[in-house]
């Protein structure tokens, strides 16, 4: 008995040690390949100021998609995204993804107005937001976390998103909110701090 114990671990352990040397190279990788994107991300993922996205602790699944729609030209952005993008291929993407994703969350430190912030809650309420990115927008499957986003990014993807620009067919709840409705759920949902 004693001895099959000793065999499985050893199985055990032949099958887990390669996972993990491949997760960590991936990471590793993701690094070295991730550096351009800290010119405005910073290395850690968390950007300061409003408007550019922080990525570190985010889904990994959804940045993915997020630069593979870059690079195809599938999303708008800034021109460095559509550029830098293009320079990478789906696994590049995938192991930056996988860097970036590895961080612990930092939540923005943008300033917010309670009274839009309150207005966006109930928004987020009556809209079903809390369906996909989850009570405290941490995001659920393969959705982003958007509990603590910088609120001025969020607010011009909101605004994309009504404008069509960025084809979602889950964001179509936003079509027929007015810009001051979307700067409020952006206001709530970058105001959440756990």
């Amino acid at each position: 008995m004693q001895r099959h114990k000793w065999i499985y671990s050893v199985i055990a352990a032949a099958v887990f040690i390669p996972f993990a040397a491949l997760a960590a190279s991936s990471i590793s990788e993701g690094e070295r390949l991730g550096r351009p994107c800290a010119g405005c991300h910073a290395g850690n993922g968390y950007a300061p100021g409003e408007y550019i996205a922080r990525i570190g602790g985010q889904n990994a699944q959804y940045m993915t998609k997020v630069m593979t729609e870059y690079a195809t030209a599938k999303r708008p952005g800034s021109v460095e995204m559509s550029i830098i993008a293009k320079g990478y291929s789906e696994a590049d993407m995938a192991a930056i993804s996988e860097y970036y994703a590895a961080k612990k969350w930092a939540n923005s430190t943008n300033r917010i107005d309670p009274k839009k912030a309150a207005a966006g809650l109930k928004l987020a309420k009556d809209n079903g937001c809390f369906d996909c990115h989850g009570e405290k927008g941490q995001g659920v499957e393969s959705t982003p976390r958007i509990g603590g986003q910088n609120a001025g990014y969020m607010a011009e993807a909101l605004k994309r998103y009504k404008a069509g620009q960025i084809v979602s067919e889950e964001m179509s709840v936003v079509k027929d909110m007015t810009d001051s409705q979307l700067e409020s759920l952006a206001q709530y949902f970058s105001g959440i701090r756990k």
